[in-house]
């Protein structure tokens, strides 16, 4: 092929590519068009339910009920308030009041009154003397632990006691009555007194 004909084909291919190029579209919307919506992925912004887990509820623990002290134990449970025999005790010039519990021992030691008996010391807790006969220890406890203002019977000694001071417990010892109000004048009797005790009626 000559130059010149080479140099005209060589016009041509570029022309026809270069209108080809040319003729490709280009997508462009128009007006009336509505851009391609852009793909949007949503993220949910409310965790789901949380489901609750139950809590449980400690209650609180029961406090055991107290253990009775021996003293306590030793109150005798046949004292009710009906029942009970009103005593007078006569020291000299000086009377003293009491009861006597409905128990067998102290019903025996009514039977008994009036009664005029001498009684001493003992210890320094206690004023004691002896009873013209035995009582019946019958339904009593083997032992006892009075309480200062008390009355006693200690059945080993065939004993009447009033008590004044804090003896303790003891084998023997069957509490039958009260007095009413302090002991002081009996605690303070230095020797042996006499002493009347009767039945106020």
């Amino acid at each position: 092929m000559s130059r010149p004909l080479r140099k005209i084909v060589s016009i041509f291919v570029i022309f026809v590519f270069g209108s080809a190029c040319r003729a490709t579209p280009t997508f462009t919307p128009s007006a009336g068009m509505s851009p391609t919506p852009a793909v949007t992925v949503n993220t949910p912004t409310t965790l789901p339910p949380t489901i609750p887990v139950p809590t449980l509820t400690l209650l609180p623990a029961k406090t055991p009920s107290p253990t009775p002290t021996e003293r306590e134990m030793a109150m005798p449970t046949d004292k009710p308030s009906t029942g009970e025999t009103r005593i007078r005790v006569i020291i000299g010039d000086t009377v003293l009041t009491g009861r006597l519990w409905d128990n067998a021992t102290a019903r025996d030691l009514i039977d008994q009154l009036p009664l005029t008996l001498t009684f001493r010391d003992f210890n320094r807790v206690e004023k004691i003397t002896t009873l013209p006969r035995r009582l019946s220890t019958e339904g009593m406890p083997p032992g006892d632990d009075p309480l200062p203002g008390d009355i006693g019977y200690y059945a080993p000694w065939n004993n009447l006691v009033f008590y004044y001071g804090d003896v303790g417990y003891f084998n023997g010892i069957v509490r039958i009555g009260r007095f009413e109000g302090n002991v002081e004048f009996i605690a303070n009797q230095t020797g042996d007194f006499t002493a009347i005790i009767e039945i106020v009626r």
